[in-house]
């Protein structure tokens, strides 16, 4: 090769950095962590407003924000939703209360309109027909590279955020939470319906993000770096154009210095969600002090993190996992209890017993999913279950009771209907 040659590649491998460093400035910018306290907490609810007497989608979110006049309150996707957010929380103590005051504030505004609120991840009776979208340049972005699928995520979910102190222990507690995907769906499973129809699932809404390659089931990385690294290709090649794009389950949130755990449904209410919280700030505390777990345990395949995930998403917190390569199984319930057990000692530290024992209830009772498809069985009415969850947010626990006496009613009463009648003549013979 001769100088000349040499140096012409040379300068055309410096132009070409220097132009890619320049393509690469926006998303770069995003990529830079912002430090936060280590182990804090902030959560997001996503609310559906309905109309009290027809059950439809009320396109009063904007208002409701207005009227509201407070930075936890926020647009989302369509006109019929609120989010609503935590500050800086030090504990679930704290997201209790300030999301507490939240929920409060939004069903007063709401009820002087005549509206209702719910949450869960898909209400029964709004069809995405009915709904209508905000005006915003990033969704209609989203509307033209979705195509129809956009259509579909109009579902409320439940965030997590956990502080980082750095990037790279991002990155560990990242790979630390993807053994929890089956989890968090299962115990915070609250859409078996999608557009009117009984899907059979106890959790339809993950299967919204699965239909994108951006979206739903992470990647582990080994190092912030290669994070870093994806999050440019996909940069340059179109896929995104913010981090925000990233639907993933997990994903670190430099921005805020956190790690965001977005796989839940929207909870039905707050008693239930302060349970997860509880439950995910609890396993945080103890991986700060076992960091060797991670090392220790082998990233299941790709194969078992889909099936987890998919029975998790199926069956709610009836399904079994697949515990190892073999194939054997174990009770997700059990798993759960097991874990409550391990992370003991941070549950009595950190004063989260009354959300353990909800906890507890949950998988001796059931989640949201099952008590909906429980007042479903037994009413065969929609509008009974939208109610139903209305009055789980306001009563701001789950009502087992309820959903139990309909079911133990319905049989009952078929019970009723099966045995024949005794009639005065049958009486006299």
């Amino acid at each position: 090769m001769s100088v000349v040659h040499w140096l012409k590649g040379v300068f055309e491998s410096k132009t070409e950095s220097a132009i890619q460093r320049k393509e690469l400035k926006e998303i770069n910018e995003q990529l830079a962590f912002a430090k936060s306290e280590p182990l804090t907490l902030g959560v997001e609810f996503e609310l559906a407003l309905m109309d009290k007497t027809t059950l439809k989608p009320a396109h009063f979110g904007a208002e409701i924000i207005a009227e509201a006049n407070q930075p936890s309150f926020h647009k989302e996707l369509l006109k019929h939703m609120v989010e609503l957010t935590t500050g800086v929380c030090r504990n679930a103590h704290d997201v209790e209360e300030q999301m507490g005051r939240n929920i409060r504030t939004v069903l007063e505004l709401a009820d002087k309109r005549g509206l209702l609120v719910t949450g869960t991840g898909r209400p029964p009776t709004i069809k995405l027909c009915e709904t209508q979208r905000n005006d915003d340049p990033r969704y209609a972005y989203l509307q033209e590279g979705r195509k129809i699928l956009n259509q579909r995520f109009a579902a409320l979910g439940t965030h997590i955020h956990i502080g980082m102190e750095s990037s790279e222990k991002c990155i560990r507690y990242h790979n630390f939470y993807m053994h929890f995907l089956p989890h968090f769906i299962a115990l915070a499973a609250g859409s078996p319906f999608e557009d009117g129809i009984e899907t059979g699932l106890a959790s339809v809404r993950p299967t919204i993000a699965e239909s994108l390659p951006i979206a739903g089931m992470p990647y582990s990385f080994k190092t912030w770096q290669e994070y870093v690294s994806l999050c440019q290709t996909m940069y340059r090649a179109g896929s995104i154009r913010n981090l925000k794009d990233l639907w993933w389950d997990i994903r670190p949130s430099p921005r805020y210095g956190t790690l965001e755990i977005r796989v839940f449904d929207q909870l039905s209410n707050l008693g239930e969600a302060l349970a997860i919280v509880a439950f995910v700030h609890a396993l945080s505390m103890w991986f700060d002090h076992n960091q060797s777990w991670l090392d220790e345990m082998p990233r299941p395949s790709t194969w078992r993190l889909r099936e987890n995930k998919w029975r998790a998403m199926r069956y709610g917190l009836d399904g079994k996992l697949v515990v190892n390569s073999l194939g054997d199984t174990c009770p997700i319930i059990d798993d759960i209890k097991q874990w409550l057990d391990r992370v003991q000692t941070q549950y009595t530290k950190l004063g989260y017993q009354p959300y353990r024992e909800t906890l507890l209830n949950m998988l001796a009772h059931g989640n949201s999913a099952k008590r909906q498809q429980m007042v479903w069985a037994a009413t065969g009415s929609l509008e009974e279950v939208a109610r139903f969850n209305c009055r789980e947010l306001q009563n701001g626990k789950p009502l087992w009771q309820y959903a139990e006496d309909l079911k133990a009613e319905k049989i009952s009463d078929e019970k009723a209907k099966a045995t024949p009648q005794r009639t005065s003549q049958d009486a006299a013979a």
